[in-house]
């Protein structure tokens, strides 16, 4: 499962941002990091905060990008700051 993430990020995304790993409910049974993706995939950076992620999606977003939020948790506050 973890190879199809890193595969199909490192084929189609021109730029990944990750941000930590965060535990909710579930227990990590893979054993993996965000730093262990980012290592992997293509492209990727790893960010600590959503305030650090709007401020990259702001200063290197070009017209017609593309911006996908994706996650569980409060992901969404991430996209929130990005269109203040």
């Amino acid at each position: 499962m973890i190879l199809k993430l890193i595969e199909s990020f490192s084929s189609v995304a021109d730029k990944v941002i990750l941000t930590p790993i965060m535990g909710s409910r579930e227990i990590n049974t893979y054993g993996i990091d965000s730093k262990q993706l980012q290592d992997k995939i293509d492209g990727a950076y790893l960010l600590e905060t959503f305030q650090d992620v709007a401020d990259f999606i702001k200063q290197n977003a070009k017209p017609n990008d593309l911006v996908i939020t994706l996650g569980c948790g409060d992901i969404y506050k991430a996209a929130k700051l990005i269109l203040e």
